[in-house]
């Protein structure tokens, strides 16, 4: 029987190279000093600004996640933060700004902290290279362990979009799935896909199954690049991935 391993998207932005590129998967929490008292939101907006060099002057947004992410048992949480302002400003100055702008700017504008609870301490950032024009959307689900939530990052590519499936190791949010959740919207190529999680009577983590979606958009959609389509879940089974242990990794039959 031969298996398929899905490998992570790679994305190269034009006119990025020059950028600094916060660094993916940390190895560790950061340790520097807080604040005792302090509230997690002004923590993070404080550590945030700091980490990326954020100007008292910018503009960017920052929100914040609450779910129980290791098995601690401590409340933990993903910040995430979109700095579209600091996108165009650098845009403004490169001279490929024609070329960033038919690739929607993509870049290392959207990016993610990871808070944990029982350390309470905040890691160093973990860009998700995108379309700043869209922040992150985060959600969580139990997919490979049944006592805690593993992290789902959604981002935007020009007119596609993408989730990316993250689970804490060793403190350290890690990536091991991606797939799209639609592709090419406004095309006569269009696809639209759907997830669900099903229990795998070999190991605890959770199958993931990707069904085709029927797309809906507004008549009135005019910027494929921000609009957001109505995913509607179908019966046609597309895939079907299983955790592997000699790979480490997700893979599929078909």
């Amino acid at each position: 029987m031969k298996c398929r391993i899905i490998f992570a998207l790679c994305l190269i932005a034009m006119g990025c190279a020059s950028e600094e590129s916060p660094k993916e998967n940390p190895s560790q929490p950061s340790t520097e000093i807080e604040n005792p008292g302090e509230d997690l939101e002004s923590r993070a907006k404080r550590h945030a600004e700091a980490q990326l060099q954020i100007p008292v002057t910018e503009h960017y947004e920052l929100n914040i996640y609450k779910a129980h992410l290791d098995s601690d048992g401590k409340e933990d949480a993903i910040i995430a933060v979109n700095r579209l302002e600091h996108a165009l400003e650098g845009a403004a100055k490169n001279p490929n700004s024609a070329k960033m702008a038919e690739i929607g700017f993509v870049g290392n504008h959207n990016l993610i902290f990871f808070y944990d609870g029982g350390l309470d301490q905040l890691s160093p950032a973990i860009a998700v290279p995108s379309s700043p024009y869209v922040p992150l959307e985060i959600q969580f689900a139990p997919i490979t362990a049944p006592n805690y939530q593993d992290i789902m990052v959604s981002y935007r590519i020009r007119n596609s979009g993408y989730r990316a499936f993250f689970t804490v190791v060793n403190h350290t949010p890690t990536r091991f799935f991606e797939w799209p959740e639609f592709d090419e919207i406004g095309t006569p190529a269009a696809e639209g896909f759907a997830f669900q999680f099903t229990e795998s009577s070999q190991q605890p983590r959770k199958n993931i199954q990707i069904y085709a979606a029927k797309l809906e958009l507004s008549d009135t959609v005019k910027n494929f690049f921000v609009a957001r389509p109505k995913l509607l879940k179908t019966s046609n089974l597309l895939h079907e991935f299983f955790y592997l242990p000699a790979k480490q990794t997700y893979v599929t039959k078909k």
